[in-house]
């Protein structure tokens, strides 16, 4: 089901009715989740099964992490010495640390496994890309990618103290929510579970932003970037026959069809969740006007930005090491978001040029 459909609009209308006619807050929760998993049947059906195991992983590691971190079970006992309670406190530390490398190790590997699988067996047994002589050809599931990224992200904020979560239902609600699946944008779960307990049907101020969110995106999306794509395409597609201009103009375009559907993606993902009284988080600030690599990347993909801030870059050192350590930091968070991005070499090669481009304006500025 594509957001840019009539059988969306259907959709989105017959799931706002029944929400909005219930008044508990778990059966809301309920038909949310049922709704985003009949979403994400029409575009991988097959995958259903994955996605709520993987939820129900995620969930129950990060219970585990949870419970290690209740202040009445390990505050210090007066009948310790001062020694032995160290002891048990760094006892304790460990094993928090080894739910979470376990934790976030698994998804790591559910990414990297979807996305790196079939070019490594490729390469390993010298097959081209598209060989029909592959035995494996593995697709990865949509909205993969941002869904490892929040796993990580709530198990790296429950281990630093946020609470987890006990009720399954909503953490299920909050992985699978359809607006955010696919692409985005990348949201914590405690930003979201704060409006789950206070939802609220939206003023007429909130509906009109969501309404016109949707329209907005609608047309960057369906008009506009689906309209560049067919120019873009057709001079890559003939590069033989493609003047210098057209080349030029075709680069020019694919960067705007690149934003233009991608933020129309987003906003109509907001404007949806504005409908069922939640707000997704701001994903583009117009990049395009930025005044350098640095201010573009806070424009450009915010959400995955202060996920890359927030649980890569800072845990790394940030710039708290001296600049050539911090410069080595940027070419490594960017190297990561490149392979995040997909399995080409092209996507690695972009992710260190950006890693390169960060550093030289470090060095610079």
């Amino acid at each position: 089901m594509k957001f840019i459909s009539i059988f969306y609009g259907l959709f989105l209308l017959s799931v706002l009715i029944i929400y909005w006619n219930v008044y508990l807050v778990n059966l809301r929760l309920w038909i949310l989740l049922i709704a985003s998993l009949v979403f994400y049947a029409f575009l991988h059906i097959q995958y259903i099964p994955l996605l709520l195991t993987l939820t129900f992983i995620n969930f129950r590691i990060g219970l585990e992490i949870g419970n290690n971190t209740s202040p009445g079970k390990h505050s210090q006992d007066w009948r310790l010495s001062n020694e032995e309670w160290q002891f048990a406190q760094a006892d304790w530390n460990q094993r928090r640390l080894k739910l979470l490398g376990i934790g976030v190790g698994f998804n790591i590997f559910i990414l990297l496994g979807f996305k790196y699988l079939n070019p490594l067996l490729n390469l390993v047994f010298n097959l081209p890309t598209n060989s029909p002589e592959s035995t494996i050809k593995l697709v990865a599931p949509l909205g993969i990618s941002f869904f490892t990224f929040e796993c990580i992200a709530y198990l790296i904020d429950v281990y630093r103290g946020a609470p987890a979560t006990s009720k399954f239902i909503q953490f299920a609600t909050y992985k699978l929510f359809f607006a955010k699946l696919i692409s985005g944008p990348i949201t914590r779960y405690h930003h979201l579970a704060g409006q789950f307990n206070t939802l609220r049907f939206p003023s007429i101020d909130r509906l009109a932003e969501g309404l016109w969110l949707i329209a907005r995106g609608a047309v960057k999306k369906g008009i506009l970037a689906d309209n560049l794509g067919i120019f873009v395409d057709l001079c890559f597609g003939n590069l033989q026959r493609a003047g210098s201009t057209d080349l030029w103009l075709a680069t020019f375009a694919y960067g705007l069809q690149l934003y233009l559907d991608f933020n129309g993606y987003v906003d109509i993902a907001r404007g949806s969740a504005l409908l069922f009284g939640l707000v997704l988080p701001e994903n583009f600030d117009f990049p395009y006007f930025s005044t350098s690599i640095g201010d573009f990347w806070r424009r450009w993909h915010i959400t995955l930005g202060d996920w890359l801030r927030n649980y890569l870059y800072f845990p790394l050192g940030g710039s708290r090491r001296g600049l050539i350590r911090t410069c080595g930091n940027l070419l490594i968070v960017m190297l990561v978001a490149g392979i995040w991005h997909g399995s080409a070499w092209g996507f690695i090669i972009w992710g260190l040029l950006h890693g390169i481009a960060l550093g030289v304006h470090r060095l610079t500025d």
